[in-house]
Order: C-alpha cells, then sequence, then structure tokens
C-alpha cells in the first residue's frame, strides 16, 4: 500500500506544479477584495492544496518506505511528469541535454529501486 501512497503523492505534487505554472502564465491579481484576490487567482489555492494532499500522502507512503528510497523516486517521478506535462500540454521544448538527463533520472529511479535491502 505504502508504494500506491507514493504513486498518488508524486502525481500529486507534479499536478501541483503544473497547475502553480498555469496560475503563473494567468498572471497574478493582487489588487481587490479578497473575494476578487481569490476568484482571480485561484489556480494557486488548487496548487496549494494538492501540495497538501502530496503531504498526506508522502508521509502515509513514509510509515513503511525508507526516506532514502521514497523521497529519491518521489522526487525524480515528479520531474519525470512534469516534464511530459510541460511538453505536451505547455508546449515547452526539451533539447537534447535536458533529455539525456530525464534517461539519467529513469535510470537513477531503477538503480535505487531495484538496490534497495
Amino acid at each position: 500500500m505504502s508504494i500506491i501512497y507514493l504513486i498518488i503523492a508524486f502525481i500529486l505534487n507534479s499536478a501541483g506544479s503544473i497547475t502553480f505554472k498555469l496560475a503563473a502564465n494567468r498572471g497574478v491579481v493582487l489588487q481587490g477584495s479578497l473575494i476578487t484576490l481569490i476568484s482571480r487567482n485561484y489556480l494557486i489555492f488548487v496548487g496549494c492544496f494538492l501540495f497538501a494532499l502530496n503531504a498526506i500522502f508522502f508521509v502515509l507512503a513514509l510509515r513503511n518506505l525508507p526516506l532514502s528510497i521514497a523521497n529519491p523516486i518521489m522526487l525524480v517521478m515528479s520531474f519525470i511528469i512534469v516534464g511530459i506535462a510541460s511538453v505536451s500540454l505547455l508546449n515547452e521544448r526539451l533539447d537534447a541535454m535536458q533529455l539525456i538527463g530525464y534517461a539519467l533520472l529513469i535510470l537513477g529511479v531503477v538503480v535505487i529501486f531495484y538496490f534497495q535491502k
């Protein structure tokens, strides 16, 4: 079950980052009433909520997984998901060196997970 919690955590972490990027693209409104601030910046609040959920699921995963394994996996998988979403949803480009970096990240996760004790 801890692996499932970890998967949910890195998906939520990635979704939070993507939501923050969408909020940044829309622009942040810093003027007006509290209702105006909340309604015009709702993506920031959604991103914060996703990160809060991520934290809960990550803590649940850590109940049975070593931090030395769970944290690198969560971070690398978040990088990979965000990279894919950046290209497919946000029309960003990755150059050859970035792709090599992503390949090395994947290799690192495989090594960490495969050689765990």
